[in-house]
């Protein structure tokens, strides 16, 4: 009766000699990433919603400069009245033209405040951007590692199934006692749940990359989880996205200071016409200025409310500048540890359970161990495949969100 026993060594070989990337002997395109990154970023509308709001703060610097507009005044007096007011005989006409003087520098400061407000726009915008490259990203990455981790533990289904049909073989032939069948039953229904489950999770990770990009996804190749592309670069000074947009967000709120103070400067009103005299035909010059008199509002309040705008966006950009280097620095760390993590698993884990799992099945062959024990060493071998599978996506996910902080853009894998 050595037919069953040949039958699960051979089942057993064919498993366990298989590379944890049985199925992807094609290297992915290298255009893969970068075309769903292109594709997120001109159909997502978060990002089109930040960058219209980015548009309409440069409608409001070309407003901010406009001059006020002059008004046109007509006047009539001493008409429709009694004695020698009756009818239009004493009647006159003024017509004028008035102009609103800005004082205090109203418009210039106007001006600055609105640029500010732009620039800030804009960096928000870039914000939105990077945020959207990083989440296609991530989702990639997790897309990638669902289809690898389905692979294995269909490879481990049909293994299981092979394992379950050898063993029932034996149990009939006398080799080995019911209890065997059963555990191998057991494995079996296990790993057919798992696959289940890996589908399903594959099914969730694809619809999540897919609502990213507002489109339907290719078939990716998991092999791209191995591209962990150049090592870090040495740390290097310079400002993130974030602290530049509270700067930003400082230069505007300063800049609004300006403006609150100037209100409090009262404007003058200029104006000029001629009147006309119906009783004698006569006409004369009309000239007028009307200043306000600040006696009850000057402003007070709303340079009150600026003085704390503008404390607020110092605070808040004290509070990003001394987070940035903490953060990068953790993030940095994130990176090397899951890199080297990988690397480890990928080098000296994987093909040491590889080796082990061989050695087990040779001995099984010669009659030296039970095949529990090479169904333990094939455990093995699949645990350490799906711990090098979450190493890979904890890089990229790591690498994406270093890049998030620091404002690049990199698509990979």
């Amino acid at each position: 009766m050595r037919i069953p026993i040949l039958g699960l060594a051979t089942a057993l070989a064919v498993g366990l000699s298989t590379s944890i990337w049985p199925a992807w002997a094609t290297p992915p395109s290298d255009t893969s990433l970068t075309a769903l990154v292109a594709q997120a970023l001109a159909t997502n509308p978060r990002l089109k919603a930040a960058q219209a709001r980015a548009a309409a703060a440069q409608g409001d610097v070309v407003q901010a400069g406009v001059l006020p507009n002059p008004q046109v005044s007509l006047q009539t007096e001493n008409l429709a009245g009694s004695g020698p007011y009756r009818g239009t005989r004493a009647m006159e006409t003024t017509v004028g033209l008035n102009q609103l003087v800005e004082l205090g520098g109203k418009r210039g400061n106007r001006q600055a405040v609105a640029t500010a407000a732009e620039n800030r726009a804009r960096l928000d915008a870039d914000i939105v951007r990077l945020d959207l490259v990083r989440e296609v990203r991530v989702a990639h990455a997790a897309l990638l590692a669902a289809t690898a981790r389905r692979a294995i533990v269909e490879e481990q289904r049909g293994l299981a199934a092979e394992t379950a049909r050898a063993v029932a073989a034996r149990v009939r032939s006398g080799h080995d006692s019911a209890i065997q069948e059963d555990r191998a039953a057991t494995d079996l229904r296990q790993a057919e749940i798992e696959a289940a489950r890996a589908v399903r999770d594959e099914t969730a990770a694809r619809r999540s990359l897919e609502l990213l990009v507002g489109g339907p996804v290719p078939p990716l190749d998991p092999a791209a989880l191995r591209d962990l592309g150049a090592a870090l670069p040495a740390a290097a000074g310079g400002t993130t996205p974030d602290v530049a947009r509270w700067r930003a967000e400082v230069g505007r709120t300063r800049a609004a200071i300006a403006v609150e103070r100037a209100r409090a400067v009262p404007d003058v009103t200029v104006g000029a016409g001629v009147r006309r005299f119906n009783d004698g035909r006569d006409t004369a010059l009309v000239l007028g200025v009307t200043i306000p008199i600040p006696a009850f509002d000057t402003n007070r309040g709303g340079i009150h409310r600026a003085y704390q705008e503008s404390t607020e966006a110092e605070m808040e950009l004290d509070r990003a500048t001394r987070d940035q280097d903490t953060a990068l620095a953790i993030a940095r760390d994130r990176v090397a540890v899951a890199r080297t993590e990988a690397e480890t698993l990928a080098g000296q884990v994987v093909p040491g359970a590889e080796q082990a799992a061989a050695a087990t099945r040779e001995g099984y062959r010669q009659g030296k161990f039970p095949y529990l024990d090479v169904l333990d060493a094939q455990r093995t071998l699949l645990a350490a495949r799906l711990t090098l599978v979450a190493a890979y996506q904890d890089y990229h996910q790591s690498r994406a969100d270093l890049d998030r902080l620091t404002g690049a853009e990199e698509a990979q894998p």
